[in-house]
């Protein structure tokens, strides 16, 4: 065994060996260890403890916010460029984030992750994003959307100041899932994607 492979293993039964939601504070400096060490190795570790603990985190959501939205923190603070990678890459983390965080709906900075993956031209990652959303406890799928269409707004004018547009597969793929809001939120998405 090298010296790194024991580093990663000694750090990550630290974060193991907590109990959670009781041991945030530990399993959060386990896995701050494991991301200032090697941000690869931090994104295994958390999507073991995202597969293994899903059904719990199902029913409570202070194990959920623990394993959620703690160490999307955690990953955030040392790499945001590697998390918005992770989300892209790993149905697990994407799922882990916009469905069992029950904060994932009302943050600013998971829209601004979704309108990320959704300009990236991966339609199948935010498609899945998407569903994810809809099936958050928190029921506000709505205003995520909304969100989510304003900062793509933010990036398309960032890209093209002097004739911003939405593509029309984006556009499509936008008003697909806001045709499944019930809300005020429906038709605010559709008249600012057609303003653009």
């Amino acid at each position: 065994m090298t010296a790194k492979e024991q580093k990663f293993l000694t750090l990550f039964a630290e974060a193991a060996r907590c109990r959670l939601p009781e041991d945030e504070k530990e399993f959060l400096s386990a896995m701050s260890g494991l991301a200032a060490f090697d941000v690869s190795s931090a994104l295994l570790a958390w999507e073991y403890f995202l597969t293994t603990l899903d059904g719990e985190a199902a029913k409570n959501p202070a194990l959920a916010a623990v394993i959620t939205d703690g160490t999307e923190r955690v990953i955030a603070a040392k790499s945001q460029q590697r998390l918005i990678k992770a989300i892209t890459d790993s149905a697990v983390i994407r799922a882990g984030i916009y469905r069992r965080s029950p904060t994932a709906m009302s943050r600013a900075e998971t829209a601004a992750y979704a309108a990320q993956v959704l300009l990236s031209g991966k339609s199948e990652e935010g498609d899945d994003i998407m569903r994810c959303a809809m099936k958050n406890a928190s029921g506000n799928f709505g205003p995520f959307m909304a969100a989510v269409v304003d900062r793509l707004i933010v990036e398309l004018v960032r890209k093209n100041p002097a004739k911003p547009s939405f593509p029309k597969k984006l556009s499509a793929q936008i008003l697909a899932f806001s045709d499944k809001i019930k809300g005020p939120e429906k038709a605010f998405i559709a008249q600012r994607i057609r303003e653009l």
